[in-house]
């Protein structure tokens, strides 16, 4: 993914694994650069005006700098695409640049739209053009069916699913109508229909109540509990005389979060192959920190069935056998902009010389990406000044 201008991103172009941690400190831009991702998947399901008022408007997403904000974000994928009348997977580029309108007649102009395909009988590419005083996106009305390879790039990119779990939300009655095919709502509306879905597929509900007793102490499972037509969630816990069921009321928020998480993993609509990528905010928030190393293994073993894509400030996560240096992506803010990419040279060196385990250089301080503007590190490890 190429991101330009988009808030405290000026330039960067990212090559995102199976599963790729996004690592770095409080403020260094993860999440900006996750909701680049996620802005796509908004402006194509809805319009790129609805997708930046959800966000504060136009203003709210052009990089400032001190001479002033920029004038455009350009946003920019390329992905594998699997078509219907395909067996093999095809390789497509989308993108669009975004900036405001000079009269302020509209909220703001999509500048310039594009896209390619990279069909068997040669390389397709989507006529959007320039779009002169448009505000709206072309891909869509460039499909000529639901087969077209161009109606299935865009199927893919609005298919993707963005997470960041509210404890308050995960607990409480789902009093909306379900949706046909329950999925799990961005901030964990519907869990209690989703568990119940995901029941209806032993292996798969098995695998997720393993992954809850691995992250929460004595938690054997989590349910959908039906109170009328109403839906919520319970949990199944280990205890001196046996087995004790304890509803929402009395759920923690890290029993919450981390059943909100493996639903989102593991929801049919994932199962079925029908998300290509999730992205989830901060998934260790609130568990204990024995367990959270048990989640990378579950965030791993997602990745085989969709991408996955989580950011994270934890070394606990780290410290996981199924921690890979290919996984990450460091995260840093310098001089108020936003760098990524794979951990440096000197990192990457020190790992692989057993000196430290990634756990252990990121909690040094010293994981850092790898074209980042750097001070010299210290002989004892720290970051010269």
């Amino acid at each position: 993914m190429r991101v330009k201008h988009y808030r405290s991103i000026v330039d960067c172009d990212v090559i995102l694994s199976p599963l790729t941690v996004l690592l770095g400190f409080n403020a260094s831009g993860k999440s900006n650069f996750l909701d680049a991702l996620h802005f796509v998947a908004d402006a194509l399901e809805t319009s790129p005006v609805q997708a930046a008022a959800g966000r504060g408007g136009l203003e709210t997403l052009l990089h400032r700098s001190p001479e002033g904000a920029a004038a455009s974000f350009e946003l920019r994928l390329e992905l594998s695409l699997g078509l219907p009348q395909s067996d093999d997977a095809v390789t497509a580029t989308y993108g669009f640049k975004i900036g405001p309108d000079p009269t302020g007649e509209v909220p703001l102009l999509v500048l310039r739209e594009a896209g390619s395909i990279n069909l068997p009988s040669g390389t397709l590419r989507l006529p959007l053009g320039v779009h002169g005083r448009s505000s709206r996106l072309r891909l869509s009305a460039s499909a000529i069916d639901e087969d077209a390879p161009q109606a299935v790039l865009e199927s893919a990119l609005r298919a993707m699913r963005f997470y960041e779990l509210d404890s308050t939300v995960l607990r409480e009655l789902d009093e909306k109508p379900p949706p046909r095919q329950p999925s799990l709502g961005p901030a964990g509306e519907y869990l209690g229909r989703v568990l119940g879905e995901l029941a209806k597929d032993a292996l798969g509900k098995e695998r997720l109540d393993a992954y809850l007793s691995a992250l929460v102490p004595d938690a054997l499972g989590v349910d959908e509990r039906r109170e009328g037509r109403y839906s919520t969630v319970q949990a199944r816990f280990r205890t001196g005389d046996g087995v004790e069921t304890f509803l929402r009321e009395s759920l923690s928020e890290g029993t919450l979060r981390a059943a909100g998480t493996l639903a989102a993993l593991s929801q049919p609509a994932v199962l079925a192959g029908r998300v290509p990528l999730i992205g989830v905010e901060e998934p260790e928030t609130a568990l204990h920190p024995a367990g959270v190393n048990a989640l990378y293994e579950a965030l791993d073993d997602a990745s085989t069935r969709t991408q996955v894509i989580v950011t994270s400030q934890s070394s606990d996560l780290l410290d996981s056998e199924y921690t890979r240096l290919e996984h990450i992506r460091a995260v840093a803010n310098v001089d108020g902009v936003t760098r990524i990419g794979p951990v440096d040279a000197a990192g990457r060196s020190i790992v692989e010389k057993g000196l430290m385990s990634i756990s252990e250089l990121h909690r040094s301080g010293q994981m850092r990406p790898e074209w980042a503007d750097q001070a010299p590190r210290q002989p004892g490890g720290g970051v010269g000044r």
